[in-house]
């Protein structure tokens, strides 16, 4: 108990002195870097922590997979035995989160201190584990033999379900160290939208003029970012990225890019994702406010 206190009253101090740079600070225009794995055809980016430690996918000769980039270095990361792996998310202390699959269906995994666990929630036919925080907290989403998918959150009591009332589908995508979780669902007509569960509470997110949204990342402002489609014929191709704050929607795009989409925010505000573009591959990014 004495841990989380601590860990909470450390996150609370970052949060005022965040607010103190925001208020004080000059304004200045974000910078966009792009990031690619070494000797890669594709790079994605999935999230980043406080630490600035970056972690996504690499598409190489050898196969798919994740990797952790931690001031200039690229670190690869293969579950063992596995075909594909992707890493999606990583907390403060280093701990990595993503699925792996085995060449008959996806699995999750928490890579910690060295070592691989698998994650798979009860009735699981295929498994994608998404984020996870200080605490330990791992979310993610599943596939039941019904084919429904259901969000999940494992903690200290064990798997539990997250599900959006009257929805086809819910996706757990990312969490903080206050318990909010940010995520997707998709409705009864079919139309994909993000959402932000906080104290049970649940808001919807859909940005200006879209036809289909996710919400992938948040930080412990509740800044939360995403992707979006305009395009009625396809409501779950998520080619544009924003940031919503309590300012409002603001649309991302990498300079130059076709696509563009967020998948994590830190508590500085640093937002990765990836783009498409002109040289028809892949690339991540990280955005400096």
């Amino acid at each position: 108990m004495m841990r989380q206190l601590t860990r909470l009253l450390i996150y609370r101090y970052m949060w005022a002195f965040c607010m103190l740079l925001v208020l004080s600070g000059p304004a200045k225009a974000a910078t966009y870097t792009s990031i690619d794995c070494p000797d890669s055809f594709g790079t994605e980016v999935r999230g980043i922590n406080d630490r600035g430690d970056i972690v996504g996918i690499c598409d190489d000769a050898k196969g798919i997979h994740g990797f952790r980039l931690r001031k200039g270095e690229f670190l690869l990361i293969d579950f063992p035995g596995a075909s594909v792996t992707f890493a999606n998310g990583s907390n403060n202390l280093g701990h990595i989160v993503g699925f792996y699959n085995d060449e008959l269906t996806n699995h999750g995994f928490l890579l910690r201190n060295g070592r691989f666990t698998t994650i798979d929630p009860p009735g699981s036919v295929n498994t994608l584990a998404q984020g996870i925080d200080d605490l330990g907290r791992i979310v993610g989403f599943y596939e039941r033999r019904d084919g429904e998918f259901r969000g999940f959150i494992l903690d200290s009591r064990g798997y539990r379900d997250v599900v959006v009332p009257k929805a086809e589908h819910t996706g757990a995508i990312k969490t903080d160290v206050l318990g909010r979780i940010v995520g997707g669902f998709i409705d009864a007509d079919g139309i994909p939208h993000g959402y932000y569960l906080k104290k049970g509470k649940l808001t919807t997110i859909d940005p200006p003029d879209a036809v289909g949204a996710r919400a992938f990342g948040v930080n412990i402002l509740g800044h939360i970012v995403g992707g979006w489609s305009a395009d009625p014929a396809c409501p779950d191709c998520f080619v544009n990225a924003f940031l919503f704050t309590p300012k409002g929607y603001r649309n991302l795009r990498f300079p130059g890019a076709q696509e563009t989409v967020a998948y994590g925010i830190n508590t500085v505000g640093q937002i990765v994702g990836d783009y498409f573009g002109v040289d028809e591959r892949f690339h991540g990014f990280v955005r400096d406010p």
